[in-house]
């Protein structure tokens, strides 16, 4: 029999508070025509500086494809078929690298960058209310949780 054990409700409580995070996203995103990961990476591009992968990789130059899918944790595959998809929709664009004309760095298109500003305050209010019954030194110590949690989980 299955014991109680507090480390797996913490795990189960994480995916459930992912999960609904996912889908109060998903809610917010449908709005404007893009998916939750569409949207990641118009934040990646945007140089959203919450984004973790962006803190711990800052970027100088526009991101490339592989970064993209290294960010969201995604095949080169699927990165591939998201970036299409935003081309078509002509909120990014392809530019070439100054250095190596071989690779492709992906930039916001103006449509791209006044889509972000649009969603932008949508998340702001969203996340405000959300996390209003919150102090900053409950926040900061969830941040500092999380960030003990990945450290250990990639070694």
């Amino acid at each position: 029999m299955i014991q109680k054990n507090i480390n797996a409700s913490v795990i189960f409580h994480a995916i459930k508070l992912s999960e609904t995070w996912k889908k109060n996203g998903e809610a917010i995103t449908r709005q404007y025509g893009i998916t939750v990961q569409q949207w990641f990476i118009l934040l990646l591009l945007a140089s959203d500086p919450n984004i973790i992968y962006l803190q711990d990789k800052p970027q100088e130059k526009p991101l490339l494809a592989k970064e993209l899918a290294e960010a969201l944790n995604v095949t080169r595959a699927n990165i591939t078929n998201l970036l299409n998809v935003l081309m078509r929709k002509k909120l990014i664009v392809q530019v070439t690298d100054a250095e190596d004309r071989r690779r492709k760095r992906l930039t916001l298109s103006p449509a791209g960058s006044r889509l972000v500003q649009r969603i932008e305050g949508v998340r702001n209010e969203f996340n405000d209310r959300l996390l209003s019954r919150f102090s900053k030194t409950e926040k900061e110590g969830f941040i500092i949780f999380v960030k003990a949690c990945l450290q250990s989980m990639t070694k």
